[in-house]
């Protein structure tokens, strides 16, 4: 999957005086799909594992 980056550039003068100089910032957003194939309780453990909190993790289950 692409990473999506995202950019912002703004004024460094709040009030639009003096030069024109800018700053620029980006954010880079990394996704990751992963097809496991296993049971219910190896999901389990894998689910478990502490992550760090701006980390998000979707899942979804799916019958086979």
């Amino acid at each position: 999957m692409p990473t999506k980056t995202l950019r912002i550039t703004t004024r460094k003068t709040p009030c639009g005086e003096g030069s024109k100089t800018w700053d620029q910032f980006q954010t880079r957003i990394h996704k990751q799909l992963t097809d496991l194939h296993s049971p219910c309780e190896i999901v389990k453990k894998i689910t478990s594992v502490s992550i760090e909190p701006r980390v998000e993790v979707e899942g979804t289950t799916a019958d086979a």
